[in-house]
């Protein structure tokens, strides 16, 4: 379903206003059609930070004596452009080789906390080197390594991208498509604290309830037990 069917799909549902024939410029009651799954949509993504739909791969050729790199230095595997929306890196899917021997040389990289690091990496005079460890810099997003590389690394791993925004007809949300009716009944629980409508709260939380327990089945990560406590 694309973001103008899941709009016409909600007031099909409440019967609230005529034909929607577009999300662009809608007021009124179509307008608050419009935002309401719209917001559901960005809530429903940033509602978990480990939605498998969301995890993507990236890639990115060091600099030498450069430590730190921004998300949009990084290029995506899948699109082969640099990444534009961005929310965490995974931690411990980093890994890198130094690009003249070779792929067969990749090694992981070891997640340090950030005071930590700074006092190792970012005190008094540094030697550029191979990297062994790396961190993120909390002002700015940035993954820095440590050392600073002494030649051309390529490091990758893996990040969560940034909520899509839906705004035009054609838009189509990035989650599983048999999973888009759960946006609907999203806004639709929306509408009915709008108009004050138990019964549309009902059928939001039971059938859209019904959907969302698939969707977090197939979309989040397996559970696993802890070892026993002693």
């Amino acid at each position: 379903m694309n973001f103008l069917q899941i709009v016409q799909a909600l007031n099909r549902e409440t019967v609230d206003s005529g034909t929607i024939t577009t999300v662009v410029s809608q007021t009124g009651q179509a307008g608050r059609a419009v935002a309401w799954c719209a917001d559901a949509w960005t809530e429903l993504q940033i509602d978990r930070d480990d939605w498998k739909w969301m995890r993507k791969s990236f890639t990115v050729n060091t600099v030498s004596s450069i430590s730190a790199y921004a998300y949009g230095d990084c290029t995506d595997t899948v699109t082969s452009v640099a990444i534009a929306r961005f929310s965490r890196w995974y931690r411990n899917t980093f890994k890198c080789y130094r690009q003249s021997d070779g792929v067969a040389a990749e090694y992981p990289l070891i997640w340090m906390p950030w005071e930590r690091f700074r006092r190792i990496y970012q005190y008094g005079t540094q030697t550029d080197g191979k990297p062994v460890h790396f961190s993120q810099n909390p002002s700015t997003e940035k993954f820095v390594l440590g050392p600073a590389p002494d030649a051309v690394y390529v490091v990758s791993g893996d990040y969560q991208i940034g909520a899509q925004i839906l705004a035009a007809d054609a838009d189509i949300p990035e989650m599983p498509t048999q999973y888009h009716n759960l946006i609907m009944y999203e806004a639709m629980a929306k509408y009915g604290g709008n108009r004050i409508a138990p019964e549309a709260m009902v059928r939001a939380n039971s059938e859209g309830g019904r959907i969302r327990f698939n969707l977090e089945t197939n979309q989040l990560p397996m559970l696993t037990h802890g070892r026993a406590l002693a």
